[in-house]
């Protein structure tokens, strides 16, 4: 399975949804699954529901081939606890989809850190998921390299988040 989530955000975040329809043309073969929280736009093609208890959130991301997330800290967190990069498209205020980008600059650490594969528009989604397995073990070679994720997002956070 493929697992989207776009996490408890109040603001639109269409630009995940239409990568989770192109990820599922492409793979139709596989579960495409996309949690959409109050966007008016659905997915066309993969399944979705708008909500999921924590343990079905939890469960869909352990059991997951893929996840594709938007850079909240609770969704690429939960990843990275199990040792699961995910792919990521932060959401930006340019676009309304969020009051600032806070997404980015945590996108950024993550996958400097090798725990997040890091994309811009849902056709660089696309292509992570058609990439993910070569490019999953060299981001878990920069996180298996020594950096402590706790540490090394606590020293982040002191410094206010700055990169």
């Amino acid at each position: 399975m493929i697992f989207f989530t776009v996490g408890t955000e109040q603001f639109p975040f269409e630009r995940l949804i239409r990568a989770a329809d192109l990820v599922a043309e492409k793979f139709p073969d596989e579960e495409v699954f996309a949690q959409i929280a109050e966007n008016e736009v659905v997915p066309q093609v993969a399944n979705w529901d708008r909500w999921l208890s924590y343990p079905d959130f939890s469960r869909r991301i352990a059991d997951s081939r893929i996840v594709v997330t938007h850079a909240g800290a609770g969704s690429l967190l939960s990843c990275a606890w199990i040792g699961k990069v995910a792919v990521t498209l932060p959401r930006l205020h340019v676009r309304g989809e969020h009051v600032d980008d806070h997404q980015v600059e945590l996108a950024n650490k993550m996958a400097d850190l090798g725990h997040a594969l890091l994309a811009h528009s849902p056709e660089e989604v696309l292509d992570w998921v058609v990439r993910y397995d070569g490019a999953r073990a060299d981001a878990r070679k920069l996180h298996d390299s020594g950096t402590n994720l706790a540490k090394a997002l606590d020293r982040w956070l002191l410094r206010g988040g700055a990169p």
